[in-house]
C-alpha cells in the first residue's frame, strides 16, 4: 500500500515538473512580476529536480532527504504561482484551490520526510 501512495504521490511532481520543463517562459514572467530575477533556465531546471525527486520518492534510503527537498521547492512555487490575493472573481478561486491543494501537497511531502521508515 506504501508504494501505491508513494506513486500517487509522487504524480504531481512529475506533471507539473514537465510542465515546467516544457513551459518555463510563463512562469518565470509570473517570478519576474513578483520581483524576482528568474531566467526560463532555472525554472526549467526546477522541473527537473521536480521529475528527479519524484523518481528518488521510490529508494528508500533517498526518500526522506527527497521529500523535505520537494516540499521546500514547492513553497515559491505556490507563493509566486498561485496569489489568489491579488485576483477577483474565476481566477481567485482556481488560483485559491490550487494555493490549498499545493499547501497540502507540501504537508505530506513534509509528513513523508519526517516518518520513521519501517
Amino acid at each position: 500500500m506504501k508504494h501505491l501512495a508513494l506513486l500517487l504521490f509522487s504524480g504531481i511532481f512529475v506533471t507539473g515538473g514537465w510542465q515546467q520543463v516544457q513551459e518555463p517562459h510563463p512562469r518565470a514572467e509570473r517570478a519576474r512580476g513578483t520581483g524576482l530575477p528568474i531566467p526560463d533556465e532555472v525554472v526549467r531546471a526546477s522541473g527537473w529536480a521536480m521529475i528527479a525527486g519524484a523518481m528518488a520518492l521510490h529508494i528508500k534510503p533517498l526518500r526522506r532527504l527527497v521529500a523535505l527537498m520537494l516540499a521546500l521547492q514547492l513553497i515559491p512555487i505556490t507563493y509566486i504561482g498561485h496569489r489568489y490575493w491579488e485576483l477577483e472573481g474565476q481566477a481567485r478561486f482556481q488560483n485559491r484551490t490550487h494555493f490549498f491543494k499545493n499547501v497540502s501537497v507540501i504537508g505530506a511531502a513534509l509528513y513523508i520526510a519526517t516518518v520513521d521508515e519501517d
